[in-house]
C-alpha cells in the first residue's frame, strides 16, 4: 500500500505532466481566445462556470498538500463527449434544476474566477502585442508567453474542456502528418530519393516549394521519377501552408508543441499507473 507521502509524490508527478500538457496546448493560438470566449458565455449566463473549470490551483499551497489534477487528457471518448452534451441539453430544458445549478457553482468563488480570467485576458493581450511588434520568437514574446502560462497553469479545466483543447491540437498534427506521408510516398517510396537526403531538404522548409524545385533542377537519378508526381507534391505543400496560415504556427512549431504535449501525457500516465 502507498503511504501518504507516496500518494502525494505520485499526485505531484501527475500534476507536472498535466501542467506540461496544458502549457503546450496554451501555445496553440486558438486556446486562450477559446477559454476567454467560454468565460464570456459564463458572464452572459449562457454557460455554467463549472462547465468550464473545476477550480484553481493555489500557487502558494503547502507542499504537503496533494495536487488536485487527475485528468490527463483524451480520457473521454467521442460518444462520452456527446453524452455529456446531451445531458447538458436535458438539464437546460428542465426548469427545476436551477437551484441545483446554483449549488454546483458554490464551490468556485465567482469573484476569484473573475480576477483569474481578467489576469489571463490581460497577459494574453500583452502576448499578442509583443508578437505583433517583435515577432513570435522574439525575447519579449517569450517573456510575455511565460507570464501568460504562469497564470493559465493555475486553471483547472473540466475534463471535457481539457479534451476539446487537446483534440484541437492533435487534429492539426494529424493533418500535418497526412500531408507529410503523401510527400514522402511520392519522393522516397516511389521516387527512390534517399530518406536522409529528403529529410535534410524538407525539414524546416515543409510549406515552401524551394526544396522541391531544388530536387527537380538537380541531375540526381531520382529527379525524373519525382517529376511525375510534382503536381501531387505541390498540392500537399500548399495544404501544409494552409495549415500554417490557419494556426499562425509553422509546421515545426506545431510538431514541437505536439511533442511536448505527448511527453506530458506520457509522464502523467506513467505516474497514474502507480496509484
Amino acid at each position: 500500500l502507498l503511504t501518504r507521502e507516496g500518494e502525494i509524490d505520485i499526485a505531484k508527478r501527475i500534476e507536472e505532466g498535466i501542467n506540461q500538457v496544458q502549457s503546450s496546448v496554451a501555445e496553440y493560438p486558438g486556446t486562450i481566445p477559446y477559454i476567454l470566449e467560454q468565460f464570456d458565455k459564463v458572464q452572459a449566463e449562457e454557460l455554467r462556470l463549472t462547465d468550464l473549470i473545476s477550480g484553481f490551483v493555489d500557487p502558494d499551497a503547502d507542499d504537503t498538500t496533494a495536487p488536485t489534477a487527475t485528468h490527463i487528457g483524451s480520457e473521454l471518448t467521442e460518444s462520452q463527449l456527446e453524452d455529456e452534451d446531451e445531458e447538458d441539453v436535458d438539464e437546460d430544458e428542465d426548469g427545476d434544476d436551477s437551484d441545483d445549478d446554483a449549488e454546483e457553482d458554490v464551490g468556485i468563488d465567482p469573484e476569484l474566477a473573475l480576477e483569474k480570467f481578467n489576469q489571463l485576458r490581460s497577459t494574453y493581450q500583452n502576448l499578442q502585442l509583443a508578437i505583433n511588434e517583435h515577432g513570435y520568437e522574439s525575447p519579449k514574446a517569450t517573456v510575455a508567453n511565460e507570464l501568460m502560462l504562469d497564470v493559465f497553469k493555475e486553471f483547472r479545466l473540466t475534463p471535457k474542456q481539457f479534451d476539446h483543447l487537446v483534440n484541437e491540437l492533435r487534429t492539426s498534427m494529424d493533418r500535418v502528418r497526412t500531408q507529410e506521408r503523401l510527400i514522402m510516398k511520392s519522393t522516397v517510396e516511389y521516387g527512390k530519393m534517399p530518406k536522409k537526403s529528403f529529410i535534410a531538404l524538407f525539414t524546416g522548409n515543409e510549406s515552401t516549394d524551394a526544396w522541391l524545385d531544388e530536387v527537380l533542377a538537380s541531375d540526381k537519378p531520382y529527379a525524373e521519377k519525382i517529376k511525375r508526381n510534382e503536381e501531387e507534391i505541390r498540392r500537399s505543400i500548399a495544404k501544409l501552408k494552409m495549415i500554417e496560415n490557419e494556426t499562425s504556427l509553422t509546421v515545426q512549431n506545431i510538431k514541437d508543441i505536439s511533442r511536448r504535449m505527448s511527453i506530458g501525457e506520457a509522464k502523467a500516465r506513467r505516474a497514474k499507473k502507480e496509484m
